[in-house]
């Protein structure tokens, strides 16, 4: 859809079509006179209609390519299947574009690439000048390189988790309007590196404040047009849930581990080890110790994961439902009433889909979460087309490179 077509950019260009305040209310234009106006909150649900089948045409194709190509069609197929999932979702009756390219993703690894070159480089510098024939001689240039990645890939990963959802959103559209987002993906990534960094520091009691402050310029910096995103959440309001949750971790993580171990000990007295069997076992490890403890380990997190999934399911289906409702665009409100058991289901088949398929399972993942949102979400209202503005900020013009480095985008 061209923007002279677009129906915001219609209303906006007939405003002496456009009923007056007086005559506009609840029920339109034919609203008898004095009527109070009261903003539409009509009920309406997002559409996704996309199919399976057609999906994996498209990503199996995409395989197909990169092995061809050795990887380098991977911008291209990607761009491909972000155009089939935006173009089959719909909001207010209208489905949303993509205007992504393969050659600006490229582009963007390519300087996400220089990046690192360039980080190699300055490590290489400092191991010459500062830890060659000094006390750390014996840790390599790969050693110090290694460990500065590993150092700055915590921040970076949030810098292009940021960056990635501003490119990916200046390249949507909306009843031909581009959406986009304003802030500093930078100063994202430096409050987001503190605040897990205390978060942390703290056994993770911050993690109310950590949602909430992360969600906040994700949500206010996003934009359609000209209309930006409000967010009333405070981490005071879901403290109370959040300290419950807490300390129901701990009893459901004392008791893991206490069945764990029970576990354990059972299966090995089952099979007849004693004390000085597995003294001898891991004194001298074999492929038989090896198979043992991958065994154990196994099971232990199967225990581990049945017992703990479900708590972590209901607080984020909580604070998924808290984070929608506490946001709002101008005179459109969002709700969703996402359950704890529709969050398991989520959670733990997209897991033993993308496992057991080695991966190959990611394009029903990305089905089963856009008919999630479809599902879940509620919109009350409607946008006021005719206030609403193309914006003149066209956004980035290369992708979401950082973030395709450190391999986090998905689609």
């Amino acid at each position: 859809m061209s923007e002279a077509s677009s129906p915001w950019q219609q209303a906006a260009s007939e405003p002496a079509n456009r009923p007056s305040p007086e005559t506009s209310g609840p029920s339109g234009p034919t609203s008898p006179p004095g009527t109070a106006w009261q903003p539409d909150l009509t009920p309406s649900q997002p559409v996704y209609d996309g199919r399976l089948g057609e999906l994996y045409a498209i990503y199996l194709r995409h395989l197909a390519l990169m092995l061809v190509t050795l990887g380098w069609s991977r911008f291209w197929g990607r761009t491909r299947i972000r155009r089939y999932v935006w173009n089959h979702m719909s909001v207010l009756g209208d489905r949303f574009e993509y205007r992504g390219r393969g050659r600006e993703l490229m582009i963007g690894f390519l300087l996400a690439l220089l990046l690192i070159a360039a980080w190699a480089g300055l490590m290489y510098v400092v191991w010459i000048y500062v830890f060659h024939q000094k006390p750390f001689a014996s840790f390599g240039m790969f050693d110090i390189f290694s460990l500065s990645v590993f150092l700055i890939g915590f921040p970076l990963a949030y810098v292009g988790h940021y960056a990635g959802l501003r490119y990916k959103l200046s390249r949507t559209r909306w009843r031909g309007i581009r959406c986009g987002m304003a802030g500093s993906a930078w100063r994202y990534g430096a409050i987001a590196m503190f605040l897990h960094f205390a978060n942390a520091s703290t056994a993770y009691l911050l993690t109310p404040v950590v949602s909430v402050n992360l969600a906040r310029p994700r949500i206010v910096n996003a934009r359609v047009g000209t209309q930006g995103f409000t967010f009333a959440g405070r981490a005071g309001d879901i403290y109370g849930r959040y300290i419950g949750y807490y300390f129901l971790n701990i009893l459901a993580w004392a008791i893991a581990a206490g069945a764990t171990f029970a576990l354990i000990g059972g299966t090995i007295e089952s099979l007849g080890f004693t004390f000085e069997d597995l003294q001898k076992l891991f004194s001298h490890p074999s492929l038989r110790t090896v198979v043992v403890v991958l065994a154990v380990g196994f099971a232990a997190y199967l225990l581990f994961g049945l017992l703990i999934l479900p708590l972590r399911c209901w607080w984020q289906a909580y604070l998924m439902r808290y984070l929608v409702t506490r946001s709002r665009a101008g005179n459109v409100l969002f709700a969703t009433a996402l359950s704890t058991r529709q969050m398991w289901g989520f959670l733990v088949l997209n897991y033993l889909i993308v496992l057991l398929t080695l991966g190959i399972g990611w394009p029903w993942v990305m089905h089963r979460t856009m008919k999630l949102i479809a599902g879940q979400l509620w919109i009350y209202g409607a946008p006021l087309g005719g206030d609403i503005r193309q914006p003149t900020d066209l956004g980035p013009t290369y992708g979401e490179g950082l973030l395709d480095l450190f391999d986090v985008s998905g689609v």
